[in-house]
């Protein structure tokens, strides 16, 4: 039993790891079930591995991207937006309050 979901873990890293559609897609489904963001980008951080992330991501550290993920952290929009940037996913804020 071990072995096949070892094997759907492998399968499915390797298919993150190899385009940003099959990341997004992921990262979408993770928050559909009911993860939050943090955790849906730790799941897939830790699918992909952490150094092979922050080459996805560019120009940041694995240290400062484990720390941005930490629940207490107050992250800024734009350390955000590189950390998802590999999700092909943009940063949207709209109102939620409905204007007359």
């Amino acid at each position: 039993m071990a072995r096949r979901y070892k094997d759907w873990e492998e399968g499915l890293a390797k298919d993150l790891k190899q385009s940003k559609e099959n990341r997004k897609e992921f990262f979408l489904a993770l928050l559909e079930e009911g993860y939050s963001w943090r955790e849906a980008i730790n799941k897939i951080v830790k699918l992909i591995g952490v150094n092979e992330y922050v080459e996805l991501i560019g120009d940041m550290k694995a240290s400062n991207l484990l720390n941005q993920l930490k629940e207490e952290s107050n992250i800024t929009i734009k350390t955000l937006d590189k950390i998802t940037k590999p999700l092909g996913i943009e940063l949207t804020f709209k109102d939620s309050e409905k204007r007359a």
